[in-house]
């Protein structure tokens, strides 16, 4: 991948239940201010639409707080995988060579503009999404909750599950 993605941190303090993320070009079709959650975004055909294109993916959290996702390139190994109590595997394309990582709930009153800190240089193409979690120290879901992200590159979009919306922590 050669951008540097090993160990970069994003600090997310959400207010919705989840976590989405996207390259830039994929939202170029929702207007500053739109709702798109809920004329978009609610139903499960309208998230797997996008979640089977990895245009704008997101991931159940099952409550607000406080993330920290740490990223890493390849696959964890397996022992660790299996150590983890949350998983999950997603697909994203990356177009314009960053990602963003934002509330869900920023959907809901949308602004283009996303910060630097909330964004990751990657390649474009295609990656196969391994998200790694375990409950806090404190035993509270979402607090300083650790979320490890491992990105491998593909050739294309990786076969998901075709039903639901996605969740980690459930």
């Amino acid at each position: 991948m050669g951008m540097g993605i090993e160990g970069k941190q994003i600090t997310l303090d959400i207010a919705g239940l989840g976590i989405v993320f996207h390259s830039p070009d994929f939202a170029q079709h929702i207007s500053e201010g739109d709702d798109y959650l809920t004329s978009s975004y609610s139903t499960e055909q309208q998230v797997q639409s996008h979640i089977q294109k990895g245009t704008i993916v997101c991931f159940g959290t099952g409550t607000p707080g406080t993330f920290i996702l740490t990223f890493h390139t390849g696959y964890p190994e397996e022992s660790f995988l299996q150590s983890c109590e949350f998983k999950l595997r997603l697909g994203l394309h990356c177009s314009g060579g960053h990602v963003c990582f934002r509330d869900l709930y920023d959907l809901m009153n949308w602004h283009r503009d996303c910060p630097n800190r909330h964004t990751v240089e990657l390649e474009d193409g295609f990656y196969h999404v391994t998200l790694c979690s375990n409950p806090p120290e404190s035993g509270v879901l979402g607090d300083n909750q650790r979320v490890l992200v491992y990105l491998q590159k593909l050739r294309e979009m990786p076969p998901l599950a075709k039903q639901g919306i996605p969740s980690l922590c459930m």
